[in-house]
């Protein structure tokens, strides 16, 4: 989500906003109500927002129905992190564009979606059969449709290989208080592949459909640390986690059940990162027309493109927030489920893991988690932007210049800025041997 990642995915490494506060629960907080869903703006419907209007702090009311749920948070006021009236916080929006997922992806699907099945799982939930490449339902339907736009969101498209660099600031907590951080990131795709002139499956896969691969660089006292997740393309497997501890200099594998473990220190849990489909039951909460920020390549990458991510300027009332002239917001129709975990299967942290699919590109740009008590907690926005991908201008789940994981509850968040994104043969040559990096031997390299 990671990811978006994946959402969600995807989840990346970085900068954290340590919290100096105790919790603390708003009064007038978001409560979980699917009625706040479905009001939003039908994909269908003829209601818009005309290119050129600007949403204010005055005047959001009148665009509700297009916002997800996080953001209408960002402008209700109810939250530590808010936006206020100045300028910099105004939403200009202009027309949708067309960019979305690569052309080999997108064909792949139509070649193999229909041998896709839904299967009932031992857990309560659905597993699948028959998917070879491209999003598993490239046309969701009912019956089942929420759990077909799950598996959409569990398998966005992924470069075989992709590598990034995190630096800088990045972040604050309700104080103003920062913390910097910088994290080498390396994603491998080895199963289900769509890349012209690649097989589907690499011969070393080994079973792991994706491989995630995050090394903290700053702060010095954490540095070599680095933790590898696999995600194995049985939908009912774990994934595996190691992690690799500089002060005891060997590598451990972490519990597959702590799925609601931090990923090193971050607000981004381990199933953020990587999660089981067939552990939740999903409601499908309606495809809709939701505002949604793509950032101009190269320029989203930058500090100074966002609020408060550069120690030079005050952490603002929303850090992280694009300013204008850095991307722009635009209408784009998107899925939003509800994947709730099957409580036979234990406890877990969220109660309702919102996913909001972009239809065009087929990842989560999006998500909500609530707690167990119903009450939002946390959201994930992932500010992409388009790359350049066999000659195609796409969007993925990886191409992200700025990610954000806020937690409302507690006023903090992690933020993270990538630099330095490659992909395929202009990764650096350090990354290149796939085949040694995507296994956990590999973390017993780090420090000789």
């Amino acid at each position: 989500m990671k990811r978006v990642g994946t959402f969600f995915s995807a989840a990346f490494l970085l900068v954290s906003i340590s919290c100096l506060c105790q919790p603390q629960l708003w009064a007038d907080s978001y409560s979980f109500d699917p009625n706040n869903y479905r009001q939003m703006a039908d994909a269908g419907s003829p209601a818009t927002i005309p290119p050129g209007t600007k949403i204010t702090l005055k005047n959001w009311q009148q665009y509700k129905q297009f916002m997800p749920v996080a953001l209408q948070a960002a402008f209700s006021g109810k939250y530590s992190f808010h936006v206020t009236d100045d300028p910099m916080y105004t939403i200009e929006v202009q027309p949708t564009t067309q960019v979305g997922a690569p052309r080999q992806y997108l064909a792949d699907g139509e070649k193999y979606g229909s041998q896709v099945r839904l299967v009932p799982s031992r857990t309560g939930g659905y597993t699948i059969e028959g998917w070879v490449a491209g999003p598993p339902f490239p046309s969701p339907a009912n019956p089942n449709i929420g759990e077909k736009i799950l598996y959409d969101s569990w398998a966005p498209w992924r470069p075989y290989l992709y590598h990034y660099m995190t630096y800088g600031v990045n972040i604050v907590d309700r104080f103003g208080n920062r913390s910097e951080g910088s994290t080498d990131a390396t994603f491998m795709n080895l199963s289900h592949l769509s890349e012209p002139d690649m097989p589907k499956d690499l011969p070393y896969a080994n079973g792991m459909f994706y491989v995630s691969r995050f090394e903290v660089l700053i702060p010095e006292q954490s540095k070599y640390t680095t933790e590898l997740q696999a995600q194995p393309t049985d939908p009912m497997r774990y994934p595996e986690t190691y992690v690799f501890l500089p002060s005891l200099r060997r590598s451990l594998r972490l519990s597959s059940a702590a799925k609601c473990a931090p990923i090193n220190g971050t607000d981004w849990v381990q199933d953020d990162n990587a999660w089981n489909p067939p552990m939740f039951t999903v409601t499908y909460l309606g495809e809709k027309k939701l505002l949604m920020n793509l950032q101009k390549w190269g320029i989203g990458s930058e500090a100074t493109s966002y609020v408060g991510t550069t120690y030079d300027q005050p952490a603002g009332a929303f850090p992280g927030w694009p300013r204008p002239g850095t991307g722009h917001w635009e209408l784009r129709d998107t899925y939003v489920i509800d994947a709730k975990w099957i409580p036979t299967l234990g406890s877990y942290c969220f109660s309702h893991r919102i996913f909001y699919l972009d239809r065009l590109a087929y990842f989560v740009m999006t998500t909500e988690e609530y707690d167990n008590e119903g009450k939002l907690w946390k959201s994930a926005w992932l500010r992409v932007s388009p790359m350049d991908v066999h000659g195609q201008p796409v969007l993925f789940i990886y191409g992200t210049p700025e990610t954000q994981m806020l937690d409302w509850q507690n006023g903090h968040m992690t933020i993270g800025l990538t630099h330095e994104m490659k992909l395929y043969k202009e990764v650096p040559p350090q990354y290149q041997d796939v085949q040694t990096l995507s296994t956990p031997g590999s973390l017993d390299r780090i420090m000789q």
